[in-house]
C-alpha cells in the first residue's frame, strides 16, 4: 500500500478505535450501575431532623426584613422542604403535596397527616 492510503487508514481508524473504547467503558459502567442495589432509605430520625430544620429556617427567612434575594431564598427553602416532606410522606404512607408549587393549604394538610402518624414537623429543631 502507498503511504497516502496508510495515512488515511490511520486517521480514520484511530478515532474510531478511541470512540469504541469510550463507548465500551461507559457501557460497562452503565451495566454495573444497573446491577447495584438501590440505596437504603434515609433513617426516619434524620428525615425528621431535616424537616424540622428546614421548617424553622423557612419560617425565619419568611419573617426577616431587608434580606437580600429573599424571594429566591424562600423559594429554594420551600422546594427543599417540600422534597423532604414528600420523602417523609412516602415513608409513612401519606399522600404527598402536589409538585413544586404546592399551596400552603396542601402543605398544612400533609403536616397534619404526618402529625397523626407521630411526626410533628413544627417541634423546635435541634441546633
Amino acid at each position: 500500500m502507498s503511504p497516502v492510503v496508510d495515512l488515511i487508514l490511520v486517521l480514520v481508524l484511530m478515532p474510531a478505535a478511541g470512540f469504541a473504547l469510550i463507548v465500551g467503558w461507559r457501557g460497562a459502567n452503565w451495566l454495573a450501575e444497573k446491577r447495584c442495589k438501590p440505596p437504603a432509605p434515609e433513617p426516619i430520625d434524620r428525615l425528621t431532623a431535616n424537616l424540622r430544620r428546614l421548617r424553622a429556617e423557612l419560617d425565619d427567612t419568611e419573617t426577616q426584613d431587608g434580606l437580600t434575594a429573599k424571594h429566591h431564598r424562600v423559594r429554594a427553602l420551600r422546594g427543599a422542604y417540600i422534597d423532604t416532606l414528600t420523602a417523609a410522606c412516602e415513608r409513612l404512607d401519606v399522600p404527598p403535596p402536589p409538585g413544586d408549587g404546592a399551596p400552603l393549604a396542601e402543605i398544612y394538610r400533609v403536616e397534619a397527616a404526618l402529625r397523626q402518624r407521630g411526626l410533628d414537623v413544627r417541634e423546635p429543631a435541634a441546633r
